[in-house]
């Protein structure tokens, strides 16, 4: 462990401290921004909702293509019943048992046009229903796609600013680092990574910054005697005696 260090590498390695205590602090801001964290939300709302569209769409479009279809057999049968009741009525069947079939023809041709026409009524129930659903989760996919638009443009300048700070920090860092004698940075950097990001602490009231012990008067006035680099015995941290 370096012993000789004077105190301005101390005061300078206290600055160091300082820079990596904010680029931590910017780091962790930037990890958990709450704007972050609703923009995930919201673009994890979009794709239920998307998947929901897909889903209510084709059950839409399933009803238009029976509904389709059922108005195109009512209307075969409505032309059909038209042409068997012309002959009916148009007394060119005379023959009693032919007649009778005719009549028990046209008979069941209404009965089927009507069961159709009840199916129909579903078919177009169902229909508007599954239109309003599509229109009801369109409305609410735009209004969930412009909160993710404007959140997306919040986390972008948010981020840009953070990072802006970062860099700031990581030059003033690196410019205090190359002043700072290399064992003394190792030790310090190994501590800081041991230590929760605090590597180097003041002793301030006889009170260590790191850990937040006060020490015993007698060994407060020992550190400020001895000076040097020093650490604290309860967290070993390095210790600035200022």
């Amino acid at each position: 462990m370096p012993t000789d260090v004077d105190a301005a590498a101390l005061d300078r390695l206290l600055e160091l401290q300082g820079e990596d205590s904010a680029i931590k602090r910017l780091r962790e801001r930037r990890a958990s921004l709450p704007e972050a964290a609703r923009l995930a939300d919201v673009n994890a709302a979009l794709a239920e909702l998307d998947a929901d569209l897909g889903i209510a769409r084709a059950q839409r479009d399933d009803a238009a293509r029976d509904q389709s279809r059922l108005e195109g057999e009512v209307d075969l049968l409505e032309q059909k019943i038209g042409r068997e009741e012309g002959r009916l009525f148009a007394g060119s069947v005379s023959n009693p048992k032919e007649l009778g079939a005719l009549q028990a023809e046209v008979e069941m041709l209404k009965r089927r046009k009507s069961g159709l026409e009840d199916d129909l009524l579903e078919v177009m129930e169902r229909r508007e229903q599954a239109v309003a659903t599509v229109e009801r989760l369109e409305a609410e996919r735009a209004t969930t796609s412009a909160e993710a638009e404007s959140l997306t443009a919040t986390v972008g300048q948010l981020t840009a600013e953070i990072d802006e700070e970062l860099r700031l920090h990581a030059g003033a860092r690196d410019r205090i680092a190359a002043t700072l004698p290399e064992s003394l940075l190792t030790l310090y950097d190994r501590l800081r990574e041991q230590k929760g990001g605090v590597g180097a602490a003041e002793l301030v009231g006889g009170m260590c910054e790191g850990c937040h012990t006060r020490l015993p008067a007698r060994e407060v006035e020992r550190l400020r005697a001895q000076r040097g680099l020093q650490r604290c015995d309860n967290c070993r941290r390095i210790l600035v005696v200022t």
